[in-house]
């Protein structure tokens, strides 16, 4: 139950923030797909002065029309995203208004062996194998005493009536013993269940470790993710407002002439592939965290 309770918790959180990338991605594409309109519209009134040529009016109409698509796939991105957070939550989302904000705050990731140290602690599955390794060892010690000698207290307390031609009786009848028992043979019937005992603790023996290892593996898989997504968002910090800078900078040039259409397209390329490279770093990070979080038995 409580496995259960930290994996819905999980999937949970990362279609939450599944829901809040393809939102921002919309608004990345949104509003690129406005800035090419906004260029267009510059395009077809610079042509209507004579200061521009039907070449760059046509480069823009071309630009608007492939920013198109991308606005087309995020809104469709945003509805599944939407149905995958409401399929998650049994559809108790239908309906319910989704907020939030990618805002990765970066904290030093634990070392591997703490991680490791606190999902054998903390793991539920874990745990249960050990519960129930523990029972099949008592398990083998039952299955052993079938064929060993047994002494048993008995008692018994009651009524008893005789009847014998024309004469009967009755009254009261107790009886109390220490018996002794042992089965010379029993058809090897202890042997075999003992056999059984053992080898079902072996199994979850086996079992065990397996999850261990596999929990170990999980635990450096987690903390090697927290690593590369904060290092991936330190290297692109800055890089969203260097690149609107830019952006800005190439367009004021391409106004006074000293700047080519190419140059506005590039800078605005690049805007909107910082933006999502930030959108998708971010939300890397958070569900690394998150998945951190779930491998330490502690979600």
């Amino acid at each position: 139950m409580k496995f259960s309770r930290q994996a819905a918790v999980r999937d949970v959180t990362i279609a939450f923030y599944d829901v809040l990338l393809a939102r921002e991605l919309n608004r990345i594409a949104v509003q690129n797909l406005k800035q090419k309109e906004r260029h267009l519209e510059e395009a077809k009134n610079k042509y209507a002065l004579g200061t521009a040529t039907d070449y760059d009016v046509l480069a823009a109409e071309v630009g608007v029309k492939n920013a198109r698509p991308e606005v087309i796939r995020t809104e469709n991105l945003m509805r599944t995203t939407r149905e995958r957070l409401n399929f998650v939550l049994a559809g108790e989302a239908e309906g319910l208004p989704v907020e939030g904000a990618l805002l990765a705050e970066v904290t030093p990731a634990p070392l591997v062996d703490e991680v490791i140290a606190s999902a054998w602690d903390n793991r539920p599955e874990l745990s249960e194998l050990n519960h129930r390794a523990k029972v099949a060892q008592e398990l083998v010690k039952i299955a052993r005493a079938g064929d060993k000698p047994q002494v048993e207290f008995r008692g018994g307390l009651g009524w008893k009536q005789l009847a014998a031609g024309g004469l009967q009786g009755n009254g009261k009848t107790w009886n109390v013993g220490v018996y002794l028992t042992f089965p010379f043979y029993d058809g090897l019937r202890s042997y075999g269940r003992t056999v059984q005992a053992e080898s079902d603790q072996r199994t979850l023996d086996i079992q065990t470790q397996k999850t261990r290892d596999a929990i170990r593996l999980e635990s450096r898989t987690a903390v090697d993710a927290v690593h590369e997504a904060e290092a991936i968002l330190a290297a692109l910090g800055g890089t969203v407002e260097q690149a609107r800078r830019l952006l800005l900078m190439a367009e004021q040039g391409f106004g006074f002439g000293v700047k080519t259409r190419l140059d506005v397209d590039d800078a605005q390329l690049n805007l909107s592939q910082a933006e999502a490279n930030l959108a998708r770093a971010q939300r890397d990070y958070l569900v690394a965290r998150v998945t951190l979080e779930w491998v330490k038995g502690t979600l």
